[in-house]
């Protein structure tokens, strides 16, 4: 299998990132993270829609917490509990949600595989993916393919 990512910037320079081989299982999110990453450093950005730059009226609720976890600076950058997380967003939105709401979008998240979990369903904690992995926060509009 052969996978070819090119980006060309306004001024036509084109960069670009190949991989060749056996795209197993296994390694498909390997490569997902580096295209995502390649991805990141070529956007200027200028170019790169952050949803938090957004009126937030316009943004659903679990929209308005997915920009909320990764691009504001008062979200936890460590384990959070949905707790946690109500109040944090309460505060920064003024605007009252009920905590199964909070937890049924945390989960959400966390199938789409922008947050990672632990503990038991009574103690349970997320954290933003990336972070765990040491990269940087993504702000590229391919967040999707993960």
């Amino acid at each position: 299998m052969k996978v070819r990512v090119e980006v060309t910037n306004d001024g036509g320079l084109k960069t670009s990132m190949e991989s060749e081989g056996d795209l197993s299982e296994a390694l498909k999110p390997i490569m997902i993270r580096n295209i995502i990453a390649f991805l990141e450093s070529q956007l200027s950005s200028s170019s790169v829609n952050i949803p938090c730059d957004c009126d937030g009226d316009d943004l659903t609720i679990k929209e308005r917490l997915a920009s909320f976890l990764r691009y504001d600076e008062r979200a936890p950058k460590d384990w959070f509990t949905s707790s946690q997380i109500r109040r944090i967003y309460e505060e920064a939105y003024e605007e009252e949600v009920r905590l199964s709401t909070i937890s049924t979008y945390l989960a959400n998240l966390h199938s789409e595989g922008i947050l990672m979990r632990k503990g038991s369903r009574a103690r349970r904690q997320y954290q933003l993916a990336s972070l765990e992995r040491g990269e940087a926060v993504s702000t590229s509009p391919v967040d999707a393919l993960l």
